[in-house]
This record gives structure tokens, C-alpha cells and sequence, in this order.
């Protein structure tokens, strides 16, 4: 594990874990707002408890947030999802919204979004698919690299995603009512 500060966050690096909400729910009593990273992940999961095959060369991260209102909590993945919407738009792929945690291309899935309430905090799972192999269970799924026809920097994903991440959550905490009006463009009907 690498531990990295930044001036928004701790980020907490690993080369692999079960799952990035596991690592997260543990840091929660310990840590403020966090970030937890990983390159592979043995045991990711969707909701429902459904596995997410979660191979090196994806997004899999989830982030340790506090002091989350009713309202914010309400919206939350509509939020998160937002910041991945605008995170992929950096390189060209223009994704939409799919109630109730999706994330597409068209039609298949890129990324997905898992959201665990606790006590003392909320912890936002992310996984999105970039350059990992898509497995052929996945039969819906499609990655930035079979999109763009190249691989991209996790790294670099990552730092625009923790951005737009703090970016939606100021402007819906600024302007709730114009926020959700701007990304009803992004629903998938």
C-alpha cells in the first residue's frame, strides 16, 4: 500500500484488495475523507451483492465522504455518476446515465456505482472499465480502450475523476434544483 496526500484528500494505493469498499469501510473510523484505490480487485462487487470483475487496467475506487446531508444522500448517485459522465468526456467518450448505478456508452456498460451509507459516513464505490480485458460474461460491457482504440493513463483518469467529483458536489450543494436539470440530459430513458 502507498499512501499519498493531496490537498483534498488522503489516497491510499493498492496493488490489490477484495474490494476497494471493504478497504474504504475499515479507513472510514480512522481516516477523514479518503480515497481508496486499487489495480485489481478479488472480490468487487455491484449491488445486490452481484460480482464486478474488477481486472487490472480499470478504475476501482471509492471514496469516504462526510458530513453528507439528506438531500446530497438523495442524489448521490446521480452526483457521482455526473463526474463520470464529465471524466469521460476528457478523451472524447460520451457516456449517459442508466438508473439506477450505470454508467454507458451507447449500449453497453463502462462503469457502474455502488453507494454504502453508514453511520459516520458515505462511501462512493466507482469502477470504471479502461484498458482492463473484458471478460466474455461481460457481454454487455465496452472499456475506453476498446472505445478509443488505446490505453489511457489510470492515473490520469483518476485525478480528473476525484476533480469533477468535488466540482458536482459544490455545484449541487450550491444549486441543487439547476445541477439535477443539467444532467436529466444524461438519463438514459
Amino acid at each position: 500500500m502507498k499512501k499519498f496526500e493531496t490537498i483534498e484528500h488522503n489516497i491510499f494505493h493498492f496493488d490489490e484488495v477484495t474490494s476497494t469498499m471493504d478497504v474504504a469501510r475499515n479507513l472510514c473510523e480512522k481516516e477523514n475523507e479518503c480515497v481508496v484505490v486499487a489495480n485489481k480487485q478479488t472480490h468487487g462487487r455491484g449491488r445486490h451483492g452481484r460480482k464486478w470483475i474488477s481486472d487490472e487496467g480499470g478504475l476501482w475506487v471509492s471514496l469516504v465522504w462526510r458530513n453528507v446531508n439528506e438531500e446530497l444522500l438523495r442524489y448521490l448517485f446521480i452526483i457521482a455518476a455526473q463526474a463520470v459522465v464529465d471524466t469521460l468526456e476528457q478523451w472524447g467518450i460520451s457516456a449517459r446515465i442508466k438508473l439506477p448505478n450505470d454508467v454507458y456508452v451507447g449500449r453497453s456498460k463502462i462503469g457502474g456505482i455502488l453507494i454504502e451509507n453508514l453511520k459516520q459516513c458515505v462511501i462512493i464505490g466507482i469502477g470504471i472499465n479502461i484498458n482492463n480485458t473484458l471478460d466474455e460474461t461481460m457481454d454487455d460491457a465496452t472499456s475506453c480502450k476498446k472505445i478509443l482504440g488505446k490505453n489511457l493513463e489510470v492515473e490520469s483518469v483518476l485525478a480528473y475523476l476525484l476533480k469533477n467529483l468535488q466540482q458536482a458536489r459544490k455545484e449541487f450543494e450550491l444549486n441543487a434544483e439547476g445541477f439535477l436539470s443539467k444532467v436529466k440530459g444524461y438519463l438514459i430513458k
